[in-house]
């Protein structure tokens, strides 16, 4: 079978039904307006750019305060970055994990990673109830760390499911989160991590890239050397299995393993909630045009 550049990729069994198709009917019916498209629905948003979101905020059910309007000054040009939902107060990480209760079994999270010799992973599936449970594990251990609303975490490694519980666990204490990419070189992490001075910082132990097993702990000591404002602790998480990336003799004492930091006891998650242009995360720029440039990403429910 071949279809060419303009066959859909996917359409909809019943779009009558789709969450978009739901949400215009409402704007028409509360707006007194007939906005028959999905176009329509964009130009409608398009000049009226604060009622648009505040009925997003409502369709979508939000978790927090939204404030009162106008939730935006629309004579503001877009270079002038106006302040969105100015009276708001939510925690992204709240709205994320807000489906524990009513989906406990639903999958919220599939880990798979790449295999190489000597060690085939297998897939790891997380419920939403796991990763509530495992977010609040590792929030007390940072609440115990000292963690407090705009301290900086990074995480340094591949993908896995720890970095989602690093970020969702900092998110959820109001700190900000931050990472590097396992094929940096430690000078491409200093430069980063120079910016932000995390408190934390967690880093895996190796990653697998083009089957072939890499660690990352030998880089480890090089790094914190170069750092002038050091994280108070480091964590260290398990990845890979030791036989393909053995763990050096020698590691600072602010190192810690992932399992002896983790809290053992299970419980609620407690969420601090701040303004909606409050920031939660820092990105950077690649840095081949100079050293990496931040870039600061607010709490929006969409993001």
């Amino acid at each position: 079978m071949t279809t060419n550049d303009e066959d859909p990729l996917w359409t909809s069994s019943d779009p009558n039904a789709s969450q978009t198709t739901l949400f215009r009917q409402r704007i028409n019916e509360k707006y007194n307006v007939d906005l028959a498209t999905y176009e329509q629905l964009w130009k409608w948003s398009c000049s009226n750019r604060s009622v648009f979101w505040s009925e997003v905020w409502d369709f979508e059910q939000v978790i927090g305060t939204k404030g009162s309007g106008p939730y935006v000054d629309e004579a503001a040009r877009p270079s002038q970055n106006p302040t969105w939902f100015p009276d708001a107060a939510l925690n992204w990480a709240e709205n994320q994990l807000r489906h524990h209760k009513t989906h406990p079994n639903d999958i919220a999270l599939i880990q798979t990673s790449e295999a190489c010799p000597g060690w085939t992973p297998s897939v790891c599936r997380l419920t939403q109830d796991d990763l509530y449970k495992l977010v609040g594990r590792l929030q007390r251990s940072m609440k115990e760390s000292g963690l407090k609303k705009g301290d900086r975490v990074a995480y340094w490694g591949g993908n896995s499911k720890e970095a989602v519980v690093v970020l969702l666990a900092t998110s959820s204490l109001g700190g900000i989160f931050s990472s590097a990419a396992a094929d940096f070189g430690t000078d491409g992490v200093v430069e980063r991590m120079t910016q932000i001075r995390p408190k934390l910082l967690f880093v895996t132990n190796g990653v697998v890239y083009n089957a072939a097993a890499r660690p990352l702990l030998p880089s480890l000591s090089i790094l914190l050397e170069k750092l002038e404002y050091k994280p108070e602790k480091v964590i260290v998480i398990s990845h890979l299995p030791e036989t393909l990336v053995p763990c050096p003799a020698q590691l600072g004492p602010e190192v810690v393993d992932w399992n002896e930091y983790f809290d053992k006891k299970e419980g609620d998650v407690e969420f601090t909630r701040m303004g909606f242009n409050e920031p939660i995360w820092i990105l950077f720029s690649s840095g081949t045009t100079g050293k990496p440039k931040a870039i600061v990403v607010s709490p929006s429910p969409t993001n």
